[in-house]
């Protein structure tokens, strides 16, 4: 029985390093784009001059890719150690508990134009592997890095609950707000990412840090901050929905609900910094 058992686990190994091996061809055939990315002092400063060059060919190759794309790496040498191509916005890659020791391990994935930039509730199973220190995510607009050193698993189920509530109100206010569908899309995403990352920080966990930073053209001599244009993510079916659910006498604002979840989490916050955000943009 032990013999069958070593065995199955050995075709398994086996199969999954086929797979990887093709997936990660797959994704070496990416055309590399002319796109703006990042600069290296964007990254922490454990990443090395090899990762930088990993992380932004990665941007690059993701520019037009309509589905989602990971890839594990070593951020001290830069070696791509594992890698998947998935749909629209899901991705999925196996591995085993220990196949990462002795490396230095972050993952990178994008989230296509059509959908927002930000993490959402999943990406935080990261706080579940103990392996994994980094997870970046190239969005349409910018570059989100949360690092996640340790095991934090109790904060798993925590987010998921958290970017349900943060993506619900921040629609419900720009629908209520704003006019403009593709400025709806645009706040929304603004005020989303804006929201999640202060309550992560403001938790000040050691070890645990979300930060974004916006792609610039490398190849002007002024940098400058790179401009595109959002594509909407909502139909008018969920703008309308939102719209009445704000507009409910009967139930919490989105606002409310915000600064309410604070309050029971026994997080401080003033209920004027809720969407600041919504003043920048006036249809």
């Amino acid at each position: 029985m032990k013999f069958k058992k070593n065995m199955f686990c050995l075709i398994i190994l086996v199969l999954s390093v086929l797979n990887n091996n093709k997936m990660y061809e797959k994704y070496n055939k990416l055309e590399t784009h002319n796109f703006p990315s990042i600069k290296k002092e964007n990254l922490p400063k454990e990443f090395s001059n090899s990762a930088f060059k990993t992380v932004d060919t990665f941007i690059k190759k993701m520019f037009k890719l309509d589905n989602e794309c990971v890839i594990y790496f070593d951020y001290i040498t830069g070696e791509i150690l594992r890698c998947s191509i998935g749909n629209l916005d899901n991705v999925e890659i196996n591995f085993k508990k220990d196949e990462f020791k002795g490396y230095h391990v972050a993952s990178l994935h994008n989230h296509p134009l059509n959908v927002f930039s930000p993490p959402s509730g999943k990406n935080f199973g990261i706080f579940a592997r103990e392996f994994e220190d980094y997870e970046l995510i190239s969005g349409r607009d910018r570059l989100w890095i949360l690092e996640a050193k340790g095991v934090h698993e109790y904060l798993v189920n925590e987010m998921n609950i958290i970017c349900e509530i943060f993506f619900n109100s921040s629609l419900e206010k720009c629908a209520n707000r704003h006019h403009d569908e593709k400025i709806i899309d645009k706040m929304a995403n603004l005020i989303y990412g804006n929201q999640l990352s202060k309550y992560i920080n403001d938790k000040n966990i050691n070890g645990i840090r979300l930060t974004k930073t916006e792609y610039v053209n490398m190849n002007e001599s002024d940098i400058e901050t790179a401009e595109y244009t959002a594509l909407r993510i909502v139909d008018p079916e969920i703008i309308r929905l939102a719209r009445e659910r704000e507009r409910d006498p009967t139930l919490l604002s989105g606002k409310d609900r915000i600064y309410a979840l604070y309050q029971m989490m026994g997080m401080e916050i003033n209920y004027d910094e809720i969407f600041p955000e919504l003043d920048i943009i006036k249809d």
